[in-house]
């Protein structure tokens, strides 16, 4: 029995694992309005398996934006690891969240937005902030603090500064379409003054 068991919780787990991949690259495909029967379809499930596994499409969203913008954290700081100056750095952050990684973002401020309507949605929104913040308040400690520059608010507040010009911007370019080039370097400066990093301290090697 207690190997049935086992099978049975293993069977549920790879069934899970298999809607949650399939729920993400349609979404990434589609956005929210994706319907439950395309991702079955992919997933090769039920759609009273996504009631069972998830509860409802949205709480599925919710949960495949927040691992797509903790992911969309986790390629910046990758992304950024080989720069040499603090400006470096910042630049290769910004750009990646606002160039490879935008979609991964903009799925988890569609998120944000469903969760303002239903309450139920909500506390794996704030746990998925609270993780961004904290980790944006590490990178900026290891990367700016060091260097001597006193900062106008506290660590944690300059994180969730960072965070929130990156939130607005990829809803501007989502509702613009793609930019070019200079778009983006726009961006960039506009998360750099928002900052108020000095460019005695963007120049500072890391």
């Amino acid at each position: 029995m207690p190997t049935r068991g086992r099978a049975t919780r293993e069977a549920g787990k790879a069934t899970r694992e298999s809607l949650l991949r399939a729920a993400t690259e349609v979404f990434c495909e589609h956005g929210e309005t994706a319907s439950v029967a395309q991702i079955c379809q992919r997933a090769d499930a039920y759609p009273n398996q996504v009631t069972y596994y998830f509860g409802s499409k949205e709480q599925l969203f919710v949960e495949v934006a927040c691992t797509a913008v903790l992911r969309a954290g986790r390629r910046a700081e990758e992304a950024a690891a080989a720069t040499t100056t603090v400006g470096e750095y910042t630049h290769a952050l910004i750009s990646t969240l606002l160039g490879g990684q935008a979609r991964n973002v903009e799925l988890f401020t569609t998120a944000m937005s469903m969760a303002s309507r239903r309450a139920e949605l909500r506390p794996q929104i704030a746990e998925t902030l609270s993780v961004l913040h904290e980790r944006g308040a590490e990178a900026l400690m290891r990367t700016l603090v060091r260097t001597g520059w006193e900062m106008r608010a506290p660590i944690d507040v300059e994180a969730k500064a960072f965070w929130s010009a990156i939130f607005g911007l990829v809803l501007q370019q989502a509702a613009t379409g793609p930019q070019p080039d200079a778009g983006l370097e726009d961006a960039v400066a506009i998360v750099f003054t928002n900052l108020q990093i000095p460019e005695s301290v963007l120049q500072h090697a890391i």
